[in-house]
């Protein structure tokens, strides 16, 4: 199958990318994967969850939530959230004309993807011209332990038989507060530490879901993470380190490095050291334009791509002019 344009990922700027170039009338395919989720999807899905459990809240509710309230449950109610923003988007993309494959995708070469698609089990081949790589961040922990109390990564929530009592939450933007207000709900007691510039709907929601909110740990009631006196009691939950969702595609097919933080080297057309190749959205990391907004990024992408293809009515136009320059003229026309 060939396509003008292939997106691989669900970051927000992947999403803004497929719909500048279905506006464009580029044959343009979406590659949603079905495990490897951006921190800004993930968010997305988070929201709506706590959303949905935050609507018609009542004491008995609060009582039934702590009384049922598993590791298992939670991932089981994060899963379904998933599943339906996945089946909302992609019903979206259908509706403005982007095909829509779901699956884990890697690198066969500079213009090739092989694509593995779960519900059939199957493999198919991807064609492109160009190919974006909006695949987005994960949250991991610190790589080292703070003081006396090490960090546990944001899977670990979802571990074991039975919810810990007291959590803090350190950062993670609407992940980590999505993952705070989630926990909330279920009877946990939750602390998040956010940064002081974020107002973010989800760090509503979390405050609304009983969530004590800080900027320090100092604010949230604790001691000094890795103090003496911290409470050995109380996970602690790192979100704050960020890496870019980029080991899984198979880089190496198309010479393509990522930096340590697994982010994507890219100019300021957001191309990679691969021709056709770009970056977008949170998983690019060397460059002077990684601030742009999604849209300007996006932006930037397809005018360097509109560079290199021609638009198809222009190009029709110039066949026919060429078909008839070949032809031959009346005579009519050439007695005049």
């Amino acid at each position: 199958m060939s396509y003008d344009i292939a997106v691989i990922g669900n970051d927000e700027a992947a999403f803004e990318m497929l719909h500048l170039a279905a506006a464009s009338k580029r044959k343009t395919l979406a590659i949603l994967p079905e495990t490897n989720h951006s921190a800004w999807f993930l968010g997305h899905a988070l929201q709506r969850l706590v959303t949905n459990l935050l609507v018609d809240q009542t004491p008995q509710r609060k009582q039934m939530f702590k009384k049922t309230g598993t590791p298992r449950l939670l991932q089981s109610l994060l899963s379904r959230a998933i599943v339906k923003e996945i089946a909302d988007q992609t019903q979206l993309l259908e509706s403005v004309g982007v095909d829509v494959m779901l699956g884990e995708t890697r690198f066969l070469g500079q213009r090739d993807l092989a694509v593995s698609l779960g519900v059939t089990c199957s493999r198919e081949i991807i064609q492109a011209r160009h190919i974006v790589i909006g695949t987005g961040i994960r949250r991991t922990a610190m790589h080292r332990p703070l003081g006396l109390m090490p960090f546990h990564r944001p899977e670990s929530l979802f571990a074991g038989q039975r919810l810990p009592e007291t959590v803090c939450v350190a950062g993670g933007g609407e992940f980590g507060a999505g993952l705070s207000a989630l926990m909330s709900l279920f009877g946990v007691e939750v602390r998040h530490i956010a940064r002081e510039d974020n107002t973010s709907t989800m760090l509503e929601l979390a405050l609304t879901s009983g969530v004590i909110i800080g900027y320090t740990p100092t604010d949230v009631g604790l001691p000094h993470i890795g103090s003496p006196d911290s409470d050995q009691r109380t996970i602690v939950v790192d979100c704050r380190r960020s890496a870019g969702f980029t080991d899984h595609l198979s880089l190496d097919a198309i010479n393509v490095e990522a930096d340590e933080n697994g982010k994507l080297w890219c100019g300021s057309g957001f191309e990679t050291w691969c021709g056709g190749v770009f970056g977008i959205g949170e998983v690019v990391g060397f460059s002077s334009d990684t601030a742009l907004k999604p849209t300007l990024q996006a932006e930037r992408i397809m005018s360097r791509i509109t560079d290199i293809i021609p638009r198809p009515h222009l190009l029709d136009a110039f066949i026919r002019h060429a078909k008839a320059a070949k032809a031959p003229r009346s005579r009519l026309a050439v007695g005049t």
